[in-house]
């Protein structure tokens, strides 16, 4: 954004912002520079066109600039403007959680499938739940079951304060736990959600540049990408009377092997596709 046109009107800015971004290798750029506008002008997307040939002030240009330069770096747009949308609600999300993704909308919609076909008292324990995307969404569309209680961990405190202040902005009740998936060792019943990292660490290494910005441990397991799930099952296994079910999100092409650390807990392990007809989620009732 050059300094020496000495008035820049909103569809300067968009036409600008577009290029640029397009140079950077940013997905959809001219989105981008919408959003990014927006939140420097505190208006929609929509106004945006209304008020195309509005310049803007030294001082919003000051703004946009840094905004543009983080973006262009390719940090997430997300921990740029400080929030994301999942599930229909808006989220608070920084560089302490992952970013939700609408994938996993997938598990939500398994889960509160399976909550509505089965109307009796049980808890729902979200493992990892970083913004508490899970935990909230489940909370928000369940509100009216008294009989189901949420709990979520997570063992990052930072992620667990943005957690608890997501569910205070959407009114839901949650009870939040400092807690390792790797060393759980309080007793836990009834659902077990979670989408834990998976990505193995060969794999971290050859990951998009945005994924550099989110937190590691939320990731990759710096293992084989199965640990999680290895741990997750052996909980299952320690409280085996009390647990009903489990539903857990998966990387691609991880499907089998995680379905076979499984197969003793179950009758059948049963797998769901995202929108991207890619296997998502795996899901079974505990025997």
């Amino acid at each position: 954004m050059s300094n020496e046109k000495v008035v820049w009107t909103v569809i300067d800015i968009i036409r600008w912002g577009a290029e640029y971004f397009g140079t950077k290798g940013v997905d959809s750029p001219r989105l981008t520079i919408e959003l990014i506008l927006s939140e420097t002008l505190q208006c929609s997307r929509l106004q945006l066109y209304l008020l195309h040939d509005r310049p803007l002030t030294q001082d919003e240009l000051s703004v946009l600039r840094v905004l543009c330069k983080r973006r262009g770096n390719r940090e997430p747009l997300q921990y740029i403007l400080g929030k994301t949308s999942f599930y229909g609600l808006d989220f608070e999300v920084s560089p302490s959680v992952l970013i939700p993704r609408p994938d996993t909308e997938t598990m939500i919609d398994a889960v509160l499938q399976y909550c509505q076909s089965n109307l009796h008292e049980t808890h729902i324990y979200d493992l990892g739940t970083g913004s508490g995307c899970i935990a909230i969404a489940l909370a928000h569309h369940l509100r009216d079951r008294d009989d189901i209680k949420i709990h979520a961990c997570d063992i990052s405190e930072h992620a667990l304060d943005i957690a608890q202040r997501n569910a205070q902005k959407h009114g839901v009740d949650i009870e939040f736990s400092v807690n390792d998936i790797l060393a759980y060792s309080e007793p836990i019943q009834g659902i077990i959600v979670s989408n834990p990292p998976y990505i193995g660490q060969n794999d971290y290494l050859n990951l998009e540049p945005e994924l550099a910005f989110e937190p590691r441990i939320a990731l990759t397991d710096e293992n084989n990408g199965l640990l999680f799930y290895t741990a997750i099952a052996k909980l299952i296994e320690l409280n085996r009377m009390n647990i009903e079910a489990f539903f857990l999100e998966i990387g691609y092409g991880q499907a089998q092997d995680v379905e076979n650390i499984y197969t003793d807990l179950v009758d059948r392990v049963h797998r769901i596709k995202d929108l991207s007809s890619i296997e998502r989620v795996i899901w079974g009732l505990v025997n």
